[in-house]
């Protein structure tokens, strides 16, 4: 028996199931230690085995270089030398890919060198100092860092300067019509009052204002209006002082949206915050000229570009679905705006219709990678993506005892924004499955004045551990 037969003996029927069913698209829940890695080997190799498949039209992606390094290793281990014909890479590097390999597809764009960090930072230096001084980026100056990182951002979610306008301008036209009802019906109020009924008085009247503001076609759908934050965000404040009769959500919301004028009067506040990003449009436009003008691309133009080529040239879009047959994608939680759209380019083939051989495999409640745009929401939108998703929650855990994985479900249960609640009939309950662990874990509650103080108790617990065989 080689080593794939041992592996998927091995299986449980969840992982079996989503290895197995290589027609269509599947949506793999799997929560720590439930053996995803194990899985996506184990599935391409039975592609390989139970299809007239080449290894060349098969495409892994994922989130890290190191994460492509262990699937591509474990393949080995599956399929022998055929582990280095298939696709595995990251993103980025799958972009920067198709820049070396289509260079006609990316000609108008001029793509040459990369935009390392230091040049980066001289464009947007150069661009910032010509700017006024009420320019309300100017202040930036010494904090090229956090420009840099905005502008990536942008980047992630699919905006550019005409979009970045455009939610500037909604936000404003929202911002002048809320501060004359705010005017209107706090305009005899010195302090806030501290009792919820004296409190509903002022918020149910502006609750009812701030719905008619709300635009039903907001300019980006996907991140909705400002409006509509502020106005869902009242709505729950007004419901839970309404149910607990306490004015402590009102206070909180009011501390999160009003502010003070000049005049001692109260307004809503973020019209130095839309200022930015009206700002942040140009400043953004202009970092782009600059890229454009000396061939230069940046590391989320390897994306940015590759969704451009991809969609105004169709014959290379259709070229690589050809290419790609079946494509697997890992951590999926951790993708952002511009990595999903590049998967659905990949994907969206007539001739699939709407069921392309898409298996994305991640768990919502170990989404690390916010800040660089991902947003865990994308697995619901891979299920609304695709024709009759297979959806298969692993939940049998071979890392750790039923007392971790508890005390884990207590904290994450906790969590509001679950995928487990998009769909009725799964579970993420996880259970212990590995025999050999103990069956009963001691948890130790600790707790640290400094994270110096934090590391060196863990570094000690490590060595005690070590000192005593621990492997």
């Amino acid at each position: 028996m080689n080593t794939y037969e041992e592996a998927f003996k091995g299986l449980n029927g969840a992982q079996k199931q989503a290895v197995t069913t290589i027609d269509g698209p599947v949506l793999v829940i799997a929560g720590p230690g439930t053996g995803k890695t194990q899985l996506l080997g184990v599935r391409v190799a039975h592609i390989l085995q139970k299809t007239d498949t080449a290894p060349q039209n098969i495409l892994c992606l994922t989130f890290t270089e190191n994460g492509a390094e262990n699937m591509r290793e474990r393949l080995t281990r599956f399929i022998g030398r055929h582990a280095y014909d298939i696709k595995i890479g990251t993103y980025h590097g799958f972009g920067s890919d198709l820049i070396r390999r289509f260079p006609e597809a990316f000609a108008e764009t001029r793509l040459q060198v990369p935009a390392d960090e230091l040049t980066k930072r001289q464009i947007l230096r150069g661009i910032v100092e010509n700017l006024s001084y009420h320019n309300p980026i100017k202040q930036l100056h010494h904090h090229l860092g956090d420009l840099i990182g905005t502008i990536s951002e942008v980047k992630r979610a699919l905006l550019d300067a005409e979009s970045l306008r455009a939610i500037a301008s909604e936000n404003n036209t929202f911002l002048v019509f809320a501060n004359s009802e705010v005017q209107t019906i706090f305009a005899d109020v010195g302090k806030m009052p501290t009792t919820a009924a004296k409190s509903l008085l002022l918020f149910e009247p502006l609750l009812g204002a701030l719905q008619k503001l709300v635009p039903k076609d907001p300019v980006h759908p996907r991140f909705g209006s400002l409006a509509g934050v502020a106005t869902t965000q009242l709505q729950q404040a007004v419901t839970e002082a309404q149910q607990t009769n306490k004015s402590t959500p009102l206070t909180a919301w009011k501390k999160e949206w009003l502010e003070k004028d000049a005049d001692n009067n109260f307004v809503f506040g973020g019209s130095l915050k839309n200022r930015r990003i009206e700002s942040l449009a140009s400043v953004f436009e202009q970092y782009q000229e600059a890229l454009a003008l000396n061939g230069w691309y940046d590391f989320d133009d390897m994306i940015i570009r590759a969704i451009q080529a991809l969609e105004t040239h169709p014959e290379l879009r259709y070229s690589l679905q050809e290419q790609y047959l079946y494509i697997l994608l890992d951590e999926f939680q951790d993708t952002n705006a511009a990595q999903l759209r590049l998967v659905q380019l990949l994907s969206d083939n007539p001739v699939h219709e709407g069921r392309p051989n898409v298996l994305a495999v991640g768990d919502d409640d170990q989404a690390i990678y916010a800040f660089q745009g991902a947003q865990y929401s994308n697995m619901l939108d891979f299920y609304r993506m695709y024709r009759d998703v297979k959806v298969v929650s692993l939940t049998e855990n071979y890392r750790s005892s039923t007392d971790i994985l508890t005390t884990a479900r207590n904290i994450s249960t906790q969590i509001e924004a679950r995928l487990e609640k998009h769909f009725e009939a799964m579970s993420k309950d996880l259970v212990a499955a590995n025999s050999r662990l103990a069956a009963r874990t001691e948890l130790e509650r600790c707790e640290f004045l400094s994270d110096v103080a934090q590391y060196d108790w863990i570094a000690q617990q490590i060595k005690k551990r070590i000192d005593s065989g621990t492997s």
